[in-house]
């Protein structure tokens, strides 16, 4: 009996029906064996036969297992899509609203302008790998090819949340929310980023300043994000010993 479960369990992931596809194909049914509908379909709506003679009811010893782990495969992949299509039309919002506010600046109020502000931009990631490196709290790096790249996350961006939880600079807090957070099924991180090109992520004070102030420091941009430090910064370190 063991081998028997051994064996089948074997063949249910070598067919890619993993524990979470299980609980996407729980609650479908095969409608018909020629045409492999099932009842919640394709993720183009509730499945229908569409067979020209009428449906072919499977027999009781009929294993659907195939029919029902494609078509949720197919529900996942449109949901995906709707999931990155949100992401990407997010962004456009938040670049439209850059170019706005830039637009609306005058002159009288340059004197109060703070050019360290940031937008903070929210991207949802499904389940897998995020396609980035981090170094503390700052992206290091971005895959080509992988989920950050497809989401248009920059190197040098700084994770402020991650869902709803603030985090600090801590790659192993930072992964180990994110690990949580991909057990059910996606997660959202709030990035922020430098609202100007020519700024610049300080590790120490923790803001982004222009590229200048990092001429000189020990730690200067070669450094890379998460590691970088600013003249001031560095210069405060070395005097409180």
């Amino acid at each position: 009996m063991l081998k028997e479960k051994a064996s089948e369990h074997a063949a249910d992931l070598a067919m890619g029906l993993t524990s979470t596809m299980k609980k996407l194909i729980a609650g479908d049914s095969l409608i018909c064996i020629t045409c492999r509908a099932t009842v919640l379909g394709n993720g183009c709506g509730p499945g229908k036969c569409e067979c020209s003679g009428g449906r072919t009811k499977p027999s009781d010893d009929y294993d659907p297992k195939e029919a029902l782990l494609n078509a949720a495969m197919s529900r996942e992949k449109v949901r995906k899509d709707a999931v990155k299509g949100a992401s990407a039309a997010n962004q456009v919002v938040v670049a439209a609203d850059k170019e706005k506010k830039k637009a609306g600046r005058g002159l009288d109020d340059l004197a109060d302008l703070d050019l360290s502000s940031v937008d903070m931009v929210e991207i949802v990631f499904e389940a897998g790998k995020l396609g980035m490196a981090l170094e503390k709290h700052a992206v290091s790096s971005v895959a080509d090819g992988g989920a950050a790249a497809a989401l248009k996350v920059k190197a040098g961006w700084v994770i402020r949340k991650v869902n709803d939880d603030d985090m600090p600079p801590d790659k192993a807090i930072i992964m180990k929310h994110a690990a949580a957070a991909m057990k059910a099924g996606s997660m959202t991180i709030t990035f922020q980023q430098p609202l100007e090109d020519g700024k610049h992520h300080c590790i120490g004070c923790d803001k982004f300043i222009d590229a200048a102030q990092f001429d000189g420091a020990k730690n200067d941009l070669g450094a890379g994000p998460g590691r970088q430090t600013c003249c001031s910064c560095e210069e405060f370190a070395d005097f409180c010993g």
